[in-house]
């Protein structure tokens, strides 16, 4: 999709009346969302419980599928391209899970090799703007450094997906 302004900027992500029904239930979960986000734009979802912000996310990560309408993000289709989409998104969850007794050092570089990304530089960097304790066990943070650490792992993404809990982080 194109902006309407004359910019021929294409969105980063860009949802064509997407909606989710689930079988026996009265309300739709997600009704004709249309939006579009462009490089270099923030867009977050505020609402109340039930909105859909947190079905639109699982859409957009292919965690369900839609019942009508369409999703891009990066020109990719969602549900057909769904694995060139997570190689190019990442996801921060509200509440990361952790190896306890592994230091954040040793878990961003374990993932990063998982994934198989050389993002050691971008994660040092990162880690160091976000003043993160790499050499703390990972089970001696507070929630919000555990999500600082688990930024740095997606710093060599272009798209985070955050979704918060009840509360920020710490």
């Amino acid at each position: 999709m194109k902006r309407a302004s004359g910019d021929t900027t294409t969105a980063a992500i860009d949802i064509q009346h997407l909606s989710k029904h689930y079988a026996g239930a009265t309300d739709r979960a997600l009704d004709d969302l249309t939006l579009q986000v462009y490089p270099g734009e923030v867009y977050g979802f505020l609402g109340p419980n039930g909105a859909g912000k947190s079905t639109t996310i699982r859409l957009l990560l292919n965690f369900i599928q839609p019942s009508t309408g369409t999703a891009q993000i990066r020109g990719y289709d969602v549900v057909t391209d769904s694995e060139k989409v997570r190689s190019s998104i990442g996801y921060l969850a509200g509440d990361v899970p952790v190896y306890p007794k592994m230091t954040g050092r040793r878990y961003l570089h374990y993932l990063a090799t998982l994934q198989g990304q050389n993002c050691h530089k971008a994660i040092g960097d990162l880690s160091d703007r976000l003043d993160a304790d790499l050499d703390k066990h990972l089970g001696d943070l507070s929630r919000g450094n555990r999500q600082k650490l688990a930024l740095s792992k997606h710093s060599c993404i272009n798209l985070v997906f955050t979704s918060w809990t009840n509360r920020p982080p710490d």
